[in-house]
């Protein structure tokens, strides 16, 4: 029975971990995120905030106490009848492999927030616009990709209007939803068409673009831009000198905060690299 008691708290402990750390699809069902977030809470680059910490730690340590408490005694002798057996072995085996593996899978996870925090640290100044910042004129590159209404863009069609364009992917909890929220603010006095090319083409599909448009509740003039062959997109991010790295077990995606200012004669006039709003509004007001 102690043996049995503990092998029970060993799978709620992994599931309750996982239920922390598991990648989410690019359209979570909105009870996940929901829950999750009561759960744990954001510390803002992806990781659960302190309380949530303090309830994946002290959660199955006050349980694990209860199970020492009650069956001190003859947990030791139970484990022991228990690793005789045939079964209890491989439940044993599976119990350290999923362990192990969770145990990875978490430290990776870790280790990219702490990258994207090293990588794409925001600029504290929400002062204006340097007088001296470099304005630049060589033609954007252009591309086609499709948007979450179906409709292929491109930046040669957009010419007349000035263009503000940004790389970021649809499951992430980090970086990308600060980059969104900018623009859109920006987007109140400005109104330039919003390019958000996604950096996670394997998942954010065409079919998945209005889901991600609805969860990031874009207004109209933003476009969130994927296509049906990952190539396509990841020609887009090379041009443009955008940089990433994807982490193939979890999905979690490191990348910069580039923000490109495309002028109405399509051709780059500034970058910045995860700017205040105040700086991306002086820059279209240059144009």
């Amino acid at each position: 029975m102690p043996a049995f008691v503990l092998a029970l708290w060993a799978v709620a402990t992994l599931f309750w971990w996982a239920f922390a750390f598991a990648p989410l699809p690019s359209a979570p069902p909105a009870w996940l995120t929901a829950a999750r977030h009561a759960c744990f809470g954001s510390a803002g680059e992806g990781l659960p905030a302190p309380h949530g910490w303090m309830l994946l730690v002290l959660g199955p340590a006050s349980f694990l106490l209860g199970i020492a408490v009650l069956w001190g005694r003859e947990l030791p002798a139970s484990l022991a009848r228990g690793m005789r057996g045939r079964a209890g072995t491989w439940v044993a085996v599976i119990l350290a492999v999923a362990a192990t593996v969770e145990g990875v899978w978490v430290l990776r996870k870790v280790e990219a927030a702490r990258a994207v925090a090293d990588w794409t640290q925001p600029i504290r100044d929400d002062g204006p616009l340097p007088a001296e910042y470099p304005r630049q004129a060589a033609p954007a590159s252009d591309f086609s990709l499709v948007d979450q209404r179906g409709v292929t863009l491109s930046i040669s069609e957009l010419k007349g209007r000035p263009v503000v364009l940004t790389f970021v992917f649809g499951h992430c909890q980090t970086l990308c939803p600060v980059v969104v929220d900018t623009l859109k603010l920006v987007s109140r006095a400005s109104a330039p068409v919003v390019l958000l090319v996604t950096l996670d083409p394997w998942r954010d599909t065409p079919r998945a673009l209005p889901g991600i448009a609805d969860r990031w509740e874009l207004p109209v003039g933003f476009h969130v831009l994927s296509s049906r062959r990952v190539a396509d997109v990841l020609r887009v991010a090379d041009r443009y000198g955008v940089t990433f790295r994807r982490d193939e077990r979890t999905g979690d995606i490191v990348h910069p905060g580039l923000v490109f200012v495309i002028d109405a004669d399509g051709r780059l006039a500034y970058t910045f690299s995860n700017p205040p709003v105040a700086w991306v509004r002086e820059g279209l007001r240059r144009l």
